[in-house]
């Protein structure tokens, strides 16, 4: 008989493993998050894809949308703040897809914030 799987609402058991609550699931996507650096600098490349229109707009809406999930994520692993890690909360928390003209523009303003940023070091 296979083992089976039990979702809960609040938490998830797996028999043989014991129950993990939501919150214990959650911390543990923080040991996932990449470093600063290489989520920023894989950030300014889909930022640099857009600008030069290096794809589908669809392909493009989904690099720039990763990675600013991804430097979101290492933002709030490293308990970093800053206009670079607030622009990448905001962009990562919408609901609706960014329109090019958006991608566009969110892109310049974040290769800007990087550039900013690596010259105030």
């Amino acid at each position: 008989m296979p083992r089976p799987l039990l979702l809960i609402v609040f938490g998830v058991c797996v028999q043989g493993f014991g129950c993990l609550n939501a919150p214990a699931l959650a911390s543990q996507a923080w040991k996932r998050a990449v470093p600063y650096d290489k989520a920023s600098a894989g950030a300014a490349t889909a930022a640099q894809a857009v600008i030069n229109e290096a794809g589908s707009e669809e392909c493009l809406r989904g690099k720039l949308s990763n990675a600013m999930v991804q430097l979101s994520n290492s933002c709030d692993a490293a308990d970093r703040s800053s206009s670079v890690c607030e622009l990448a909360s905001e962009i990562a928390g919408q609901e609706n897809s960014l329109s090019m003209g958006e991608m566009l523009s969110t892109s310049e303003t974040l290769l800007q914030m990087l550039g900013d940023e690596t010259s105030a070091r």
